[in-house]
């Protein structure tokens, strides 16, 4: 999303690699599915072709309510509907 934010199109994963195999805190960083990764993206040719791109975002975040742990594991994560107040 930041990339296109930022006037990118075609944004593209080429490379995914546990790049923390074996290194001294591999374990935090695999508890948190942490990886290296090479992307490439483009700017846009036109103002047209970067609404096109931002229009395409999805946004959709996880429902969940307070102390409830998404499946993802983020662990607690609050969210209510807007003007709401915890309870």
């Amino acid at each position: 999303m930041a990339v296109v934010m930022a006037g990118f199109v075609d944004f593209e994963i080429t490379w995914r690699a546990d790049v923390f195999s074996g290194a001294p805190q591999s374990s935090s960083a695999a508890e948190f599915g942490t990886v290296g990764i090479n992307f490439r993206a483009r700017k846009h040719r036109d103002e047209a072709e970067w609404a096109a791109a931002l229009a395409a975002l999805s946004c959709e975040v996880p429902a969940v309510g307070w102390g409830e742990v998404p499946p993802t594991g983020w662990g607690a994560v609050p969210t209510v509907e807007w003007g709401a107040v915890p309870a």
